[in-house]
């Protein structure tokens, strides 16, 4: 296929959320030998890791969430401008906000480009007729990352199903892999876990939705039995003092540790764990932090909100527990039990994760995938098969 001209817009200034997927994404496109100009909101970390990738946001440009009218036209004008200068076949947009400026955009520009639309989170579906217009007819292709997403889309919005197309996550698979002693020592010493104990771990912003308080129920019960199993909570967040305030009143605070947030030694930390679990997917959708740890060979526990099961695979790299059932706190105490008792199921499982992470969900695979449809929106390429393309 021909090489493309893509605009990228995420309006925020976060390496978090749908920052990171969304510039990663660019970055891959940019190595296909498209031409992509990446537009973020100046001023955070976003923005420094955009200049690290080779892509520095187009200066003077500024997404905005404001209802300021001279804010919103100054961007609207600005990605008008930068459509024609660049003669744009795409621009791909991440967030609502972003959404609405961009249709004006285009509009504006009278420029025939193709608006695409990556779905990241539930509270981006809405059922009013604001939501049903911006995504059902001011878009020309919609990108769910998950098939819960567009299962949520196909009831509360009712697209066309030729413009959905599922696009999961994708992972670094030479930076997230399994580790070797030596590393998981390393890992050990970053996080200051006795050699000998037995460590789960998960990786999440601390905040009220990720259902952290279930997990540490859970722990609880695991502790109980097991004077040697620890807890790893690895994240940032306002949610934190009522987690550490939970773990005292659970009789638990020594057994819990509170890392912080870990960024280029993630994998380090990753490497130290026996046991992943993540409760929630994260508010980029992809529920990365899940892929990351089955690229990284660890067995899993997670639950079943919000698509989270349909990343692993239950049985064979994970173990996954209803949120919703009454006895969850006690189903995934169970799940710890059976994992930390065999080391044996733990290596199958995280080599299971491995290959499956492998086969679905490499960040060059994403790429080419969003490749695909960008060209099945220009009329490129001949129809794609959501199940035969997309696994």
């Amino acid at each position: 296929m021909r090489k493309l001209s893509v605009v990228q817009v995420v309006g925020t200034p976060w390496w978090s959320g749908a920052g990171e997927p969304s510039l990663l994404l660019a970055s891959d496109l940019a190595k296909r030998g498209h031409r992509v100009e990446f537009v973020c909101v100046p001023g955070g970390r976003l923005e420094e890791k955009a200049a690290e990738e080779g892509l520095p946001p187009v200066p003077g440009l500024a997404p905005t969430r404001s209802v300021n009218p001279k804010k919103a036209w100054r961007f609207v004008s600005g990605l008008a401008a930068l459509t024609r200068r660049v003669s744009a076949d795409v621009v791909h947009v991440h967030l609502t906000a972003d959404h609405w400026l961009a249709h004006l955009a285009l509009k504006l520009a009278r420029q025939d480009a193709r608006l695409i639309r990556s779905v990241h989170h539930p509270r981006a579906v809405g059922g009013g007729l604001a939501s049903k217009y911006l995504l059902a007819r001011a878009a020309d292709a919609l990108i769910p990352v998950s098939r819960y997403l567009a299962r949520l889309l196909s009831k509360r919005v009712a697209p066309p199903p030729d413009m959905v197309h599922v696009v999961s996550g994708g992972v670094d698979l030479r930076r997230f892999r399994p580790a070797d002693a030596e590393a998981r020592a390393a890992g050990r010493q970053l996080l200051n876990a006795p050699p000998d104990a037995l460590l789960i771990g998960t990786v999440t912003r601390l905040a009220a939705d990720r259902e952290l308080c279930e997990l540490l129920a859970a722990f609880r019960k695991v502790a109980e039995e097991a004077p040697d199993v620890r807890l790893a909570v690895i994240g940032r967040g306002e949610f934190l003092p009522r987690l550490k305030e939970r773990a005292r009143e659970l009789g638990i605070r020594d057994r819990v540790d509170f890392h912080g947030y870990r960024g280029d030694d993630l994998a380090e930390a990753l490497a130290a764990l026996d046991v992943f679990a993540l409760m929630s997917p994260g508010s980029e959708g992809t529920c990365r932090a899940a892929l990351e740890a089955m690229a990284m060979g660890l067995p899993c526990v997670v639950t079943d909100k919000n698509g989270l099961d349909e990343i692993v695979k239950a049985g064979e790299t994970a173990r996954v527990v209803p949120l919703g059932a009454p006895d969850a706190a006690d189903l995934m105490a169970s799940a710890f039990r059976a994992l930390l008792a065999d080391e044996r199921l733990r290596a199958a499982y995280g080599r299971a994760g491995r290959e499956r992470v492998e086969r679905l969900y490499d960040r060059a695979r994403r790429a080419e995938l969003v490749e695909r449809v960008y060209a099945r929106t220009l009329r490129m390429e001949p129809e794609l098969n959501l199940e035969e393309d997309f696994g």
